[in-house]
């Protein structure tokens, strides 16, 4: 239960958003999850223009499994990359390669969960249903015949009237990124279904339980704009107040979202890893996303609400307390919109 989204401001930049809000079973909740996370290896990032994160929703185990299985495929490529010759490791992979690997990774925690609960049910694997017996020992060879098990075996692999596998197939994430090109990108992975890799039809996307909501915040502003500014000028901070509006909505309409933000810029045209990648996920994140909601209940204006969400975000000369304090006096009524952020009905 979770949602991720992305928008893409132009050709070299964009951000991604989440919630931190996870659950255990069916019964209780935590704010802890960690579900934006760069997949690109820190010794890469100081070395190649290559910045990528996954944004995984689903269970939280296999996001981290498939993160994991990522970081250590690139770091063993690059290591070779780099013994050959250092010039060659600086056009290391492409945004493009990288997702494709990610879903390689994903198809292959996948087959890993279903391949043990198989072993798991019936004592043999994926591969001995396939080829239609199993070796009980180098001796005994045993066909696989029987209607039921069979059927159910099917059942367990492609997710049909198989509980048991929710955990496994009910995964998607977003990876969005830049390599050397400066072309920032956005792709969807998901294991459902559909089990595809596509990157995004638009400038945004959204994956997870909260992913109606914050699609009807996206096409409805998305709607709004010409070609020419959808392909090359979405405003930057005008970006970020529906990327923060259209988590807000998730969290608002749908179980499962809640908590702090995580937020994260990519600008592809800075040279420094720290400034090309920023992730803001503390109390900063708390209070842009409240800004946002309380100019959308008409506490503050359109012209505070772009001033200092690009303050806290981008410009990040404030502290946290002076932001906050103009917050407060933005408002005409700053008592009844404290109460309103704090859940009371005004």
């Amino acid at each position: 239960m979770t949602v991720v989204n992305a928008i893409k401001f132009n050709s070299h930049s964009g951000a991604m958003c989440c919630d931190e809000q996870t659950t255990i079973g069916s019964v209780r909740i935590m704010m802890s999850s960690d579900k934006i996370q760069k997949i690109i290896p820190k010794v890469i990032r100081e070395n190649v223009k290559l910045e990528a994160v996954y944004g995984g929703t689903g269970t939280t185990a296999i996001g981290d499994e498939i993160r994991k299985s990522i970081k250590q495929k690139l770091l063993k490529e690059f290591e070779i990359m780099q013994n050959k010759s250092s010039e060659m490791s600086k056009n290391f992979k492409t945004i493009d390669e990288i997702c494709k690997m990610g879903f390689e990774s994903m198809l292959s925690v996948k087959h890993k969960h279903i391949n043990d609960i198989v072993k798991g049910y019936f004592n043999f694997d994926t591969n001995d249903y396939t080829q239609g017996f199993y070796q009980k020992n180098k001796e005994e060879k045993i066909d696989i015949t029987q209607k039921d098990l069979k059927e159910k075996v099917y059942d367990l692999m492609n997710w049909r009237n198989a509980e048991e596998v929710d955990s496994v197939f009910l995964n998607a994430a977003i990876i969005c990124g830049f390599d050397a090109n400066e072309e920032f990108k956005i792709c969807k992975l998901s294991l459902k279904t559909e089990m595809n890799m596509e990157m995004a039809g638009s400038i945004f996307e959204t994956v997870g339980s909260g992913s109606d909501s914050a699609q009807i915040i996206f096409s409805d502003y998305v709607s709004s704009k010409t070609l020419d500014e959808r392909r090359n000028s979405i405003d930057r901070v005008e970006g970020m107040i529906q990327l923060l509006r259209a988590t807000i909505a998730a969290a608002k309409y749908n179980m499962g979202v809640g908590g702090y933000f995580n937020i994260i810029i990519f600008d592809a045209k800075e040279d420094e890893p720290d400034k090309r990648f920023i992730e803001i996920f503390d109390n900063r994140a708390k209070l842009a996303s409240e800004i946002v909601h309380s100019y959308y209940n008409k506490f503050i204006s359109y012209e505070d609400t772009y001033e200092l969400i690009n303050e806290l975000i981008y410009n990040r000369q404030k502290t946290f307390e002076e932001v906050n304090e103009a917050f407060l006096s933005a408002s005409g009524n700053p008592v009844k919109m404290g109460k309103f952020l704090r859940g009371y009905k005004v």
